[in-house]
């Protein structure tokens, strides 16, 4: 009776086959546009995220340049350079080398290592 009606199950497993085929290639073509959008999404969030620390960078160079913050120290804080005559040198105190070579040698030796 299969035979009447033109029923082949050869004939249908290729047409499953063909279809699951289709679909599946359906499926990976929405997957990677998806997969693209993200892609271009995360690009341009990485593109902004460069400029802002560009100009972050830029604006800590501005506020850390010697004139501005000479400026911000005169007109904010009402600082003035020293006078010469204010100055001192304190040509009799010992260096900081030479300081930390005197607390080292006040150390306790070392603990034998242990065997």
């Amino acid at each position: 009776m299969d035979a009447l009606m033109g029923f082949d199950p050869r004939r249908a497993a290729r047409f499953v086959g063909l279809g699951a085929l289709f679909l599946f290639l359906c499926w990976q073509h929405v997957q990677a546009t998806r997969i693209g959008y993200r892609v271009e999404t995360r690009r341009r969030e990485a593109r902004a995220l460069r400029s802002r620390v560009a100009d972050l960078r830029l604006r800590v160079d501005e506020t850390m340049a010697p004139a501005a913050l000479a400026a911000r120290a005169s007109d904010k804080l009402g600082m003035i350079p020293a006078s010469p005559s204010s100055l001192r040198s304190l040509s009799g105190a010992e260096p900081a080398a030479g300081l930390l070579t005197r607390l080292w040698a006040r150390l306790p030796p070392a603990l034998p290592a242990r065997s």
